[in-house]
């Protein structure tokens, strides 16, 4: 019978802190959550490894590592207001909600967003609040918000979205460098209106079919 419990501890002495994530609340929100039941059955006994997890609609679960860094880099304090784009069954967003003021989580699959607010309430979570929307829009009625955080690479970010960002917030995601394998974990801040890139690390991670580049027209 599988331990889900010393996965998860394992996962944490074996992933996280020889990566150097500290940040209690980060820490704590990974040993919290059963990572195994934001997954499907067939995911249960790998959700622990290092390593992201493919989910339904062009979804994913990024990494442990790959999110508390992105988590940790972001310095996400306590009164921010955050959107969460693309975060499938909404085991990000949980993470996020021990570390901010209020989640906005939007997805553009009804299923994920009935989903989430059945995990939110399971865990009894009562700062995050999800929404169906297309990931592209983000959801301006609660804008302008402190961080974006976007699970899944990004080839490029549409202007409606860093115009819900608030001045010296920060967009949180995995940027595609051109190339099929090579992405960069990123945060990109907004300050005196102008964009500003600090790279975090290099990674390997799908792009989300809402953030792929627009071909040119083609005759």
């Amino acid at each position: 019978m599988t331990n889900f419990e010393e996965m998860r501890q394992a996962m944490i002495l074996g992933q996280l802190l020889p990566q150097h994530i500290s940040h209690p609340k980060i820490l704590q929100g990974f040993k919290r959550l059963s990572r195994e039941t934001f997954v499907s059955s067939s995911h249960q006994n790998v959700c622990y490894g290092d390593l992201l997890i493919n989910m339904p609609e062009d979804r994913i679960i990024l990494a442990p590592v790959i999110l508390a860094k992105l988590l940790e880099g972001a310095m996400i304090r306590p009164t921010d207001k955050v959107l969460v784009l693309g975060c499938s069954t909404g085991y990000a967003a949980i993470i996020l909600s021990y570390l901010a003021n209020k989640i906005i989580a939007v997805e553009s699959h009804e299923p994920y967003v009935n989903f989430m607010r059945e995990m939110f309430e399971n865990y009894e979570i009562f700062n995050a609040h999800s929404y169906l929307r297309s990931l592209s829009e983000g959801y301006g009625e609660e804008a302008p918000y402190d961080i974006i955080f976007i699970e899944g690479a990004v080839a490029e970010i549409p202007v409606t979205l860093y115009m819900q960002l608030a001045e010296g917030g920060k967009i949180v995601t995995i940027f595609s460098k051109d190339t099929i394998t090579i992405c960069e974990g990123v945060i990109i801040e907004k300050r005196e209106n102008s964009l500003h890139k600090k790279i975090l690390f290099e990674t390997n991670v799908p792009i989300l079919k809402e953030f792929q580049k627009k071909k040119d027209f083609e005759f």
